[in-house]
């Protein structure tokens, strides 16, 4: 029995009501920190710090306008992550992006707000972005090349094959995919099979939601929780080859 099934069963046990109100809430747990087997980069700390600083005077509200009701993510922050995306690529000027999970299109605005000149963004989903409902997305967002969508599922080791070679030059790989107890886990497997880039980081989308607490966990190479400047489900960001 895994980490998470052995959570289930104790949350089933306990029977434990919800403590609050709110608009969301997700089951989670807290755990030690001590033994954890990734432990922070010196380098994290740097990205982290330079990247908080910068997330502070982005304004990201014209991707906000493009929404069609409230809540109004791009504006909320930290609870949300759009800002702290945005402000990672504005913090390393990477070359390469890759999204994995377009849905509505919010992340990768974020992402391609502070792209630099020479730089491009990729977003893979398994949907096209103009088939999504209220998508953020507009055509005149991959006019200028540096944006473009990719149909396919990475956790399909076809796929993973076929797109390997642009991940091996991808700087900043964001994961915002299903978080299934699955999908994530297998990428982290097919990830470990390439080289990518020497400075390359990885975040990942919810890692505080109730399928993601064991695959966080598990995840030996140097990582830092970012929850508190990111997303309320979850960011966390992995230095691949440190």
């Amino acid at each position: 029995m895994n980490l998470t099934d052995r959570l289930k069963r104790k949350a089933l046990h306990w029977s434990l009501p919800l403590p609050f109100r709110c608009r969301h809430i997700e089951y989670s747990a807290l755990a030690s920190a001590d033994d954890d087997p990734g432990r922070p980069s010196e380098r994290l700390f740097d990205v982290a710090l330079g990247a908080v600083a910068a997330a502070r005077r982005l304004d990201l509200s014209w991707i906000s306008k493009r929404m069609v009701s409230p809540p109004y993510y791009p504006d909320v922050w930290p609870g949300e992550h759009y800002k702290l995306l945005a402000a990672l690529v504005q913090t390393l000027q990477p070359r390469r992006v890759v999204e994995v999970g377009t849905f509505q299109g919010l992340g990768a605005l974020a992402l391609k707000h502070a792209l630099p000149p020479h730089g491009e963004l990729i977003t893979l989903d398994i949907i096209p972005w103009p088939e999504i409902k209220d998508s953020a997305l507009r055509p005149s967002d991959f006019e200028d090349g540096r944006l473009r969508q990719v149909i396919g599922d990475l956790s399909v080791p076809t796929f993973f094959s076929s797109f390997a070679s642009t991940l091996t030059g991808t700087d900043l790989l964001f994961v915002d995919a299903p978080k299934d107890g699955r999908f994530e886990r297998t990428l982290l497997q097919h990830l470990a099979t390439i080289q990518l880039p020497r400075q390359a980081l990885v975040a990942f989308d919810d890692i505080r939601q109730w399928n993601m607490l064991d695959i966080w966990r598990e995840i030996a190479r140097p990582k830092l929780d970012l929850t508190s400047f990111g997303h309320w489900t979850g960011t966390g960001l992995i230095d691949w080859n440190g």
